[in-house]
């Protein structure tokens, strides 16, 4: 049998290794496809020109606003647009001197400002001169000089979404990564009490997948409103220290947390104040995102100080080694964004995106293989546990487990008990065999938990000796089952087979009575009277039963003469 059950594993794992084989061969073929399949595709918008137009004359007006006027030779096609970006700056274009199209900002406790805006600007047919005017919301912010670039509308959009699609998709990935991360804690949380570092991380991973996916092309195209993205795009930010620290303090199950306490209190008391300026106006997030990039370098000083000091301790264990990769891959994300962000430069976006979701898998994978572990060790003891109340032989609880039982209800109210007795059985085993008594024991183990299991607990609590604890509710009734239980015992009686064995359950019934009883004992012992009274009904049964097939031959004999 041993060896069956090994076979039988090995032969799960070949299946199970195939199988994910199967599957990454599958995927690996299908997203190659997107690198190396080959279309000839031609649309009128190939034979459409896409170029960068540098202003024929630049004119600021004020301190704030700058004014580009734009030359076009090819303004005569249809579906022609110019492309271009803007941050937290109104817009307004003009074609020959005709508004065409305009981004306001209005002042609000969400902010005053209009967000980034890729603004993709239909030109209409045969124009020739184009004005674009950029006013700074924020007074006295440097702005990044402004790109322009002009060719067919449904061509400038795909190519966005074609260069932000890889982004996107890392995003995505950042943020199943904490939903799958989330949704294990909310699974083992009532199982596992060590397991917040999960649950921190979830919320981390999914804070800044979010943020990072808010700050992609795609967002920007499809999120019309652009002051609620940015909005959007602060408070994300804004609120990931917190969970980062927590899930750091977690996962190395650091126990003096005065410095991950007294973070998390500045941190919250900061964003607290950064909200109430931005939404009374005295300072928007724009004005004061240096405090939410201090806030997260100083996180990140506390994660390479976490690393350090678990060296000092432990050494170099796999916690220290993946961490440390993972503190590379996320200080060169943050610092690749930081200089994105200040340098206005879009095209590494994708870089910092990459260290981000390194991060992610590393340290998620780190903390998921601990709660795996966890659940590995909990099944075990609740295995051990388990055998320790069962009784090997039939596998109904034992003695002891009822016993516990008894011990640790405070109420019985509600509660019932059957007690069982099995009829003959020292007849059985003296005379027929050990071995049939004990599948006359096998038998009746089965029956009982299969009429009364699902009804509650059924326990072994001497040889023969077996009771069910019942909770009471409508749909049980005591005689219903009595009635199955004698025409399940002929069944199983002409399934075993063996001559001379007659399977009898006597069995009695009690309902805890406060008035009557003083404890559960005493239940017992009014449903044991019950059991000794249908006992004895059964042994005439069976005495009659038995004294005819004594005397069945002998009749048969005087007959015959």
């Amino acid at each position: 049998m041993p060896s069956e059950r090994i076979n039988m594993k090995n032969i799960k794992m070949v299946n199970r290794i195939m199988y994910l084989l199967f599957l990454f061969g599958f995927l690996f073929y299908l997203f190659s496809g997107f690198i190396f399949s080959k279309v000839d595709i031609k649309t009128p918008a190939d034979d459409k020109i896409k170029m960068v137009i540098e202003p024929d004359k630049k004119e600021y007006i004020g301190d704030g606003t700058v004014e580009y006027s734009l030359k076009l030779s090819t303004a005569s096609s249809d579906n022609m647009a110019i492309y271009f970006i803007s941050r937290h700056q109104e817009i307004e274009v003009y074609a020959n001197d005709n508004l065409i199209y305009y981004v306001k900002a209005h002042k609000s406790i969400y902010g005053t400002t209009t967000g980034t805006n890729y603004s993709i600007v239909n030109i209409p047919s045969y124009t020739t001169d184009v004005k674009v005017k950029l006013t700074n919301v924020y007074e006295g912010v440097k702005q990044k000089e402004t790109t322009f670039e002009y060719g067919d509308e449904a061509r400038i959009l795909k190519e966005l979404i074609s260069e932000a699609f890889l982004p996107a998709v890392l995003s995505a990935l950042i943020i199943l990564v904490g939903i799958a991360m989330s949704m294990l804690w909310i699974i083992c949380n009532k199982r596992i009490s060590q397991i917040q570092a999960l649950f921190y991380f979830g919320i981390f991973a999914m804070l800044i997948g979010a943020w990072s996916l808010n700050e992609t092309s795609i967002a920007m195209l499809f999120i019309e409103d652009r002051k609620l993205a940015s909005l959007m795009g602060y408070v994300l930010i804004m609120m990931l220290p917190i969970p980062f620290v927590q899930a750091e303090k977690n996962f190395f199950h650091i126990h003096t947390a005065t410095v991950s306490n007294a973070l998390c209190t500045i941190f919250s008391l900061m964003d607290i104040v950064l909200i109430i300026l931005h939404i009374t106006g005295m300072a928007e997030f724009k004005r004061t995102v240096l405090f939410i990039h201090i806030m997260l370098i100083i996180a990140l000083l506390y994660f390479c100080g976490v690393v350090v000091d678990r060296i000092i301790k432990n050494g170099f264990d796999r916690k220290v080694k993946s961490n440390i990769i993972a503190v590379v891959a996320l200080s060169s994300s943050m610092l690749v964004d930081l200089y994105a962000y200040y340098r206005h430069v879009q095209e590494i976006d994708v870089i910092g995106k990459f260290g981000i979701l390194i991060f992610i898998v590393l340290l998620g994978y780190e903390i998921v293989s601990e709660v795996l572990e966890m659940i590995r060790d909990g099944q075990k003891a609740a295995f051990y546990k388990e055998m320790a109340e069962k009784d090997v032989m039939t596998g109904l609880y034992n003695r002891s487990a009822f016993e516990h039982w008894e011990q640790n209800m405070e109420d019985y109210n509600g509660y019932a008990i059957v007690t069982f007795d099995l009829n003959n059985l020292k007849y059985c085993n003296d005379n027929i065999g050990h071995a049939a008594g004990d599948a006359y024991i096998e038998a009746s183990a089965k029956l009982i938990r299969e009429i009364f299991g699902k009804y509650g607990k059924c326990y072994r609590i001497g040889g023969d000796e077996f009771c069910a604890i019942i909770r009471k509710n409508k749909r049980f009734n005591i005689e219903k089952y009595k009635k199955r239980l004698r025409w399940r015992e002929k069944q199983i009686t002409e399934k075993l087979g063996i001559v001379g064995l007659n399977v009898h359950i006597a069995c009695g019934y009690a309902e805890y009575d406060n008035e009557k009883d003083e404890d559960f004992e005493s239940t017992r012992s009014r449903a044991d009277k019950k059991m000794y009274e249908s006992k004895k009904i059964l042994k005439r049964i069976s005495d009659k039963l038995n004294s005819s097939i004594i005397i069945y031959p002998f009749i048969i004999v005087i007959i015959s003469y």
